[in-house]
């Protein structure tokens, strides 16, 4: 029988099982186990090896990071997870600011996003649970918002219409698209507002995020389509 307690680091715990019986009166003794945690340290340390691999994929996937612990614990198609995440731009892109743009402009405007978020996002990773290999991965995190870009490129095309003679809608955007860069340097991290639960699994010898996972599309949405809540 296999019993998962959620525990402290450096505490002591005493863990009780009362065994079940079926006749009436039939009283087993409780079992008693005395559990220090300061004897699992080696792999408590080693249960951190799920963070330092969540962290390496968001680092190596979405903000084109460096990443040496990429290599070292994850296990990932690293080309396929990036095309994916670059359709999840191009979407909220187009949802948010706008769907007539060229396919090498998206990616001008990808590549300055992912810039901006790499110097301005803040990740805290903590594996909060592992079994076998399997993981979960508490994620708190910050990061660039398409929302507050929206929001900006908005203003600069309502700048360009109240000094223009002439309402041009195109122009008063291609006006505004010209800022993007500015816009997105200049944006604060948003903090999301619950951390998400990651879960991991582990294939051959390592780690990658679990893709069947509602989390998994929280990630991409956040650090490839700026959606966070």
């Amino acid at each position: 029988m296999t019993v998962l307690v959620k525990v402290k680091k450096g505490k002591t715990y005493t863990l009780g099982i009362q065994p079940f019986t079926e006749k009436s009166g039939d009283d087993s003794d409780e079992l008693k186990l005395a559990l220090d945690t300061k004897k699992y340290s080696k792999s408590y340390d080693s249960l951190q090896d799920q963070a330092k691999a969540l962290k390496a994929y968001i680092d190596t996937i979405y903000l084109n990071k460096d990443n040496a612990d990429y290599e070292k614990y994850v296990s990932e198609n690293k080309e396929a997870v990036q095309t994916d995440a670059y359709k999840t731009f191009k979407r909220a892109f187009n949802d948010n600011i706008t769907d007539d743009i060229s396919d090498a402009d998206m990616k001008k405007y990808y590549e300055a996003y992912k810039s901006a978020a790499a110097e301005k996002a803040k990740l805290d990773a903590e594996a909060v649970a592992s079994y076998k290999n399997k993981a979960v991965v508490k994620l708190t995190y910050s990061t660039i918002s398409m929302d507050d870009i929206s929001e900006k490129v908005e203003k600069y095309a309502d700048e360009y219409l109240d000094n223009s003679e002439n309402y041009d809608s195109e122009k008063a955007k291609k006006y505004a698209l010209s800022k993007f860069d500015s816009i997105v340097s200049s944006m604060e991290p948003k903090e999301a507002e619950d951390p998400a639960e990651v879960s991991m699994v582990k294939k051959d010898g390592k780690w990658t995020v679990w893709q069947e996972n509602d989390y998994t599309n929280e990630l991409e949405e956040a650090f490839a389509g700026g959606e966070v809540y």
